[in-house]
């Protein structure tokens, strides 16, 4: 039992570090599950959805702030760092006009990814798993 929590802390670590590496030299992709009815998505519609909170029936999800997959993600969708986006999330929660994406671990963002087809969130490019089907790709350097 004790082995096992500990072999799924060794693999959601690797995980995280690929993920990292990945982040910064493949860019993020925006990704839903395969069968989603989300058909597309523009970087005005991806603004709008993680910055904004104009999320409709979708439910976004946000990795931590010290992820690097985040930190590339707003950085391209709104030219904003960590700090400034944690000012202008709670300006818009103050203000009533919104309400940041749930945010999540990794390895949970893959499993709602993979369980909702209204899910909604960004993985670095090079860790889209099957079953995942990519929306938009931000800051790829390739």
């Amino acid at each position: 039992m004790r082995s096992e929590r500990l072999l799924r802390g060794i693999l959601a670590l690797g995980l995280s570090l690929v993920a990292a590496m990945s982040a910064a030299a493949d860019g993020v992709v925006i990704v839903v599950r395969r069968d989603s009815p989300i058909g597309s998505l523009t970087r005005d519609e991806a603004y709008n959805l993680f910055v904004l909170d104009r999320r409709g029936t979708l439910a976004p999800f946000d990795l931590p702030e010290t992820e690097l997959a985040r930190q590339a993600l707003y950085q391209e969708l709104a030219g904003r760092n960590v700090t400034m986006m944690r000012a202008l999330r709670a300006r818009l929660v103050f203000s009533g006009q919104g309400r940041p994406p749930q945010q999540v671990e990794l390895e949970e963002m893959l499993q709602r990814l993979q369980a909702d087809r209204n899910a909604i969130g960004y993985l670095p490019a090079g860790a889209v798993p099957d079953g995942l089907r990519i929306l938009l790709t931000l800051g790829a350097t390739r």
